[in-house]
């Protein structure tokens, strides 16, 4: 692994491997990782699942969860040695070193500022806050106590993504002009199993930040920053829903490219397995790029008879990749590749969006 610029950088799928050289040339492994988890819904589940993944460089010391029968269930199958209903017998606990948040977004920031007042390394699901006050309130209580704040944002570790970078670093479609993402999903009966999640309050809005936050920042990731958010929302399918259910977002790049973000939770259509996080077209002046699946679709003429190279990309679990990199940061003092400040941003993004949905669609200029 290469270290540089304060940024840790990784291939994907490279294994935990820690060590210390004694002066006297003898080896040993490094000691383990204290690991709580405050959290046991969905996203708590796949990040106990990459945790007991790498247990012989994790101690899985503790979970928490308001549904302490959750919490239990949890702990038992993934190897945790206690379990709690108050997250506050986890942050107490010495033994833990490492904090993931897997939280409604509501509590992000409160229980970040909490972890980091106590000194603990913290992992928080994405959106990382509701605002970004919130987010830069998360940001400092880091610094103060000089402990790691990395956002749970697996698309910066998705193979497709990474492979996308590459293509576009290489020039292979010139510059480009226009992007498109469709998050196509029907997510009635998840939401319903989750009451806040239809609270505009407590969800910080509605599938424009829950699932919009994950498709601004591959965005950001393969274009570049952006300039000015236009926010339109469609009429409900879904009334029970107070924040916006679909929404359509224009976003203008500093570098001219234009990013168009379709956001749904009620688009009855098939949905991959595949974590992408969705289907995408890429268009530069010298070719096309389409991802479905797993599936990278090269189209490099114009003429009507469009020469076309398609590709797979290895499948990988990009939970247990952002994890292993939280690990290895902690580990070696670097700085998360999605950072708070870093994260920040596309948060940014996603409430200048909610400005411009506020006012009608007007475009608004992104305050980073």
């Amino acid at each position: 692994m290469d270290c540089r610029g304060g940024k840790a950088n990784w291939k994907i799928g490279e294994p935990l491997v820690y060590i210390r050289f004694l002066a006297s040339g003898r080896i040993i492994k490094m000691e383990r990782i204290g690991v709580g988890l405050i959290g046991c819904g969905w996203a708590g589940q796949q990040h106990a699942r990459a945790y007991a993944l790498l247990r012989d460089h994790v101690d899985l010391i503790a979970v928490a969860d308001i549904d302490p029968e959750k919490a239990r269930s949890l702990a038992l199958e993934y190897g945790f040695s206690s379990w709690h209903k108050d997250y506050v017998e986890i942050l107490s606990n010495p033994k833990v070193e490492v904090i993931s948040i897997c939280l409604p977004i509501y509590l992000h920031a409160k229980v970040s500022i909490e972890a980091a007042e106590m000194g603990k390394h913290i992992l928080c699901e994405k959106p990382m806050a509701g605002s970004v006050k919130e987010a830069d309130a998360m940001i400092r209580a880091a610094k103060r106590s000089n402990v790691k704040l990395m956002i749970a944002e697996n698309v910066r570790f998705n193979p497709i993504n990474l492979r996308l970078k590459e293509l576009i670093e290489d020039g292979i479609l010139g510059e480009i002009f226009l992007v498109r993402m469709f998050r196509d999903h029907e997510l009635h009966g998840y939401i319903k199993a989750r009451p806040w999640m239809l609270d505009r309050r407590r969800a910080a809005g509605g599938i424009w930040m829950s699932g919009g936050i994950h498709d601004v920042d591959a965005m950001r990731m393969l274009i570049g920053e952006i300039e000015t958010v236009s926010l339109f929302q469609t009429r409900k399918v879904l009334h029970e829903i107070e924040g916006d259910e679909t929404s359509v977002g224009i976003l203008r790049f500093f570098n001219g490219a234009i990013g168009v973000l379709t956001e749904s939770y009620s688009t009855r259509t098939f949905r991959s397995t595949f974590p992408i996080g969705c289907p995408s077209i890429i268009n530069g002046s010298e070719g096309t790029i389409m991802v479905y699946q797993d599936e990278i679709e090269i189209y490099g003429e114009s003429t009507g008879k469009n020469s076309c190279v398609r590709s797979r990309v290895e499948r990988r679990d990009t939970f247990l990749e952002e994890i292993k990199h939280f690990i290895r940061c902690v580990r070696e003092d670097k700085e998360p590749i999605t950072s708070g400040e870093e994260e920040r941003k596309s948060l940014a993004v996603i409430c200048a969006g909610y400005e411009s949905l506020r006012k009608g669609g007007t475009p608004i200029h992104v305050e980073y």
